[in-house]
């Protein structure tokens, strides 16, 4: 199954749930067979479009196509309107840490591993972005990709992959929607000044 079906099948039950619904009053509701809606939310079987408007829209939801800048955006207020945020925090939070400690092992295990220290700068450097902004599961794939640069055979793959997310994980931090406001965000190399004209 993959990540983005998997997405969706959780987020369709959780909605189900918070409802209290069962997959037959769904059933009922949306014209989609409860085996199709079992099926979706365990994740066996592709869900189609048809299926999915008519569950969202059983649900109270709407599906739509956002660009991808916009998407962590979409997810934070998604969370919050739904009573997620500090569910998610919680688990950023942890996840967090759980790198944290994943990567001070790993600097005291393989000292001389340049690859290493760079993994362990680029997670400093993303000290100065706010946690509640990185999603569970981003941080969940690198913590269990550092996990993997402890075995041998796997070594070479996993600190590969492990710096593709962390770029993809400071990018998904840097374009949060909570950066605008913070000091954080980006600022011009130059600016004009109007007033040299008076």
């Amino acid at each position: 199954m993959s990540y983005s079906t998997e997405a969706i099948a959780t987020n369709l039950k959780e909605a189900r749930l918070a409802k209290g619904l069962s997959q037959r009053e769904l059933s009922n509701l949306s014209g989609v067979p409860q085996a199709q809606i079992s099926r979706i939310e365990a994740g066996t079987v592709d869900p189609r479009t048809t299926s999915l408007l008519a569950l969202a829209h059983a649900l109270d939801m709407e599906l739509a196509l956002v660009s991808r800048k916009a998407v962590p955006a979409v997810r934070t207020i998604s969370r919050q309107s739904s009573g997620q945020d500090s569910k998610a925090l919680g688990q950023a939070l942890k996840e967090w840490n759980r790198i944290s400690e994943s990567l001070r092992v790993l600097q005291m295990e393989s000292p001389a591993l340049d690859a290493v220290q760079r993994l362990q700068k680029s997670f400093a450097d993303l000290q100065r972005f706010q946690v509640q902004f990185a999603e569970p599961e981003s941080l969940k794939r690198l913590r269990q990709a550092l996990e993997k640069i402890k075995e041998p055979p796997k070594q070479l793959e996993a600190l590969n992959r492990s710096q593709d997310l962390m770029r993809n994980l400071r990018n998904q931090l840097a374009n949060s929607p909570g950066l605008a406001d913070s000091d954080e965000r980006v600022r011009p190399a130059y600016s004009l000044d109007e007033d040299d004209d008076a």
